[in-house]
């Protein structure tokens, strides 16, 4: 028996609502047709099924087939027109050996006792198509699958192995399509207890949920139209994933692989596209879309890392195109704003926040203990932060204008070359950046800029940049060094190099066209 602790689904609940053991051949079905046209065929061949079939108008199909030795219960309701159920149950009750139950704790199951299969279908619209194949499996824990049509020409498809599985599809909307497959047909004990619900009120959406893993859960809502989401969740437990798309024409995809980690994906705006890539163990991913054509790419790999996405980012002034994390971006190229996030290691946490216009941010994180935030308000916008090693703290805020702007696509589409752009580069252990840029650039792709790169140890870099058109320069590779740079001018310039340990800079330039060269440490 499976060790197994449910905490959103009630077994006994389950268990209460399936139908009675009867003794073996006595199957029940009743058929009520009072349309015109309608087709109604029931096949029974097994013990202990019951199926009960009304349909009220014309040209309606619904088929049954039950063939388990334990029994299914199927319900079939179809009030509309032209609708067409198809349910195909089965079970292997009789390889269930018996014996004393985990859950519900005391309870025991008589050989070849209890697996079964309950699905309910309800088409109250025209021209539905629903589709469920349901075959349990090793334990005596019931698969449920509810699907509800009351909008018309919609599509549902929900295919469940091993036992314990739960769907509920719902269709409200128009020209709808869901697909649910959860479970391995695999003859093991080794893909249960997951869960799924399918909601959509809008029209023209597009779902697709498959968890092979153990009690995974998946949620998706479409309250637009013309949105996709694929959900993937395998090879682990207790996956989460939760998609709600109200916006129209977005495209969520999210694919996890491992222990406890969860995605939290919500597009409330037009054409947000999302990609969410996680593997290890308990790891989070959220990703908020509030305005058109947000885009967002999260990838992480290793145990216990932390990504967050919030974007309210509107079209600006400027577009932007870029692939400094080996892919080329999303909804490229954007003039609105894009997050790209990758982290491999462990106890890796981004934050990015990208309020105002054409805001854009790449963040990679090698190693464990690093954490990178990312604000941004202003227009026109990029930060690229780069951390390997370990105990890296990074801190990038733009409120200015065209800050960042002038790295596309070095040395070559599809290449990682985000240790070519201008930002942040920490590639030693327990170093800090904080950068805070307010200025302006005179046009887009001219100077004002800040890069730091830190490779050695327990260094700190503070830039403060305002006024307009200004670079700085900070390279500290020994080890304990602080620099210190304000500059709140125009056409400034300043260069820090420190190279050995326990250096102190500081740079306050306010006028027009100063240059500042701070050279300590052999060289």
């Amino acid at each position: 028996m499976k060790n197994m602790i449910y905490a959103s689904v009630s077994v006994l609940a389950l268990l209460a609502a399936a139908p009675a053991i009867a003794d073996p051949g006595s199957n029940v079905s009743s058929v009520t047709q009072t349309g015109t046209a309608g087709s109604a065929t029931v096949d029974q061949i097994g013990s202990n099924d019951s199926s009960s079939v009304t349909q009220s108008n014309a040209h309606n199909i619904a088929k049954v087939t039950q063939n388990g030795i334990i029994g299914g219960q199927s319900s079939i309701d179809q009030s509309g027109a032209d609708n067409d159920a198809t349910v195909n149950q089965s079970d292997d009750g009789s390889a269930y050996p018996g014996g004393e139950a985990t859950y519900p704790p005391g309870g025991t199951y008589a050989p070849g006792a209890k697996p079964i299969s309950v699905s309910t279908i309800s088409q109250s619209g025209n021209s539905n198509t629903a589709v469920v194949m349901q075959k349990t499996a090793t334990s005596a824990l019931a698969n449920t699958s509810g699907v509800y049509q009351a909008g018309n020409s919609n599509g549902a498809a929900v295919t469940q192995y091993d036992d314990f599985q739960t769907s509920t599809v719902s269709q409200d909307g128009t020209e709808n399509t869901a697909n649910v497959m959860q479970g391995l047909d695999n003859g093991g004990d080794n893909s249960y207890a997951n869960s799924s619900s399918v909601a959509q009120g809008g029209d023209a959406n597009t779902a697709s949920v498959i968890q092979t893993g153990i009690s995974g859960t998946s949620a998706v809502n479409q309250g637009g139209s013309n949105n996709g989401t694929l959900v993937v969740q395998h090879d682990g437990q207790l996956l989460g994933s939760w998609v709600d798309q109200t916006g129209n024409h977005g495209n969520a995809d999210v694919d996890q692989q491992g222990n406890t980690m969860t995605s939290t994906v919500d597009q409330r705006a037009d054409r947000n596209a999302a990609i969410v890539r996680q593997s290890g163990s308990n790891s989070t991913s959220s990703i908020t879309q509030l305005q058109n054509n947000n885009a967002a790419r999260v990838t992480q790999s290793g145990d216990s890392n932390t990504s967050s996405v919030y974007q309210d980012v509107g079209s600006g002034s400027a577009a932007y195109t870029s692939s400094e994390l080996g892919e080329a971006v999303l909804n490229d190229p954007n003039a609105t704003g894009y997050a790209v996030v990758q982290q491999t290691g462990d106890h890796l946490v981004s934050g990015v926040t990208s309020t105002g216009s054409s805001n854009f941010a790449f963040i990679e994180q090698v190693g464990s203990d690093n954490q990178s935030t990312v604000a941004q308000s202003g227009n026109g916008n990029a930060a690229f932060v780069e951390q390997a090693g370990s105990g890296n703290r990074s801190s990038f805020a733009q409120t200015g204008t065209l800050t960042n702007m002038s790295t596309s696509e070095v040395p070559s589409t599809g290449d990682n070359n985000i240790a070519a752009a201008q930002g942040v580069h920490q590639t030693g252990h327990d170093n800090q950046s904080s950068i805070t840029q307010s200025g302006t650039s005179s046009a887009f792709g001219a100077t004002n800029m800040v890069d730091v790169l830190q490779s050695g140890d327990l260094n700190q870099s503070f830039v403060d940049q305002g006024g307009a058109d200004n670079m700085a320069d900070i390279d500290q590779t020994g080890d304990s060094n602080i620099s210190n740079l304000w500059q709140a001018g125009s056409g400034n310039t300043a260069t820090v190099l420190q190279s050995s340990g326990g250096n102190l800079s500081n740079v306050n330039q306010s006028g027009v066209g100063n240059v500042a060269t701070v050279t300590q440490g052999s060289h």
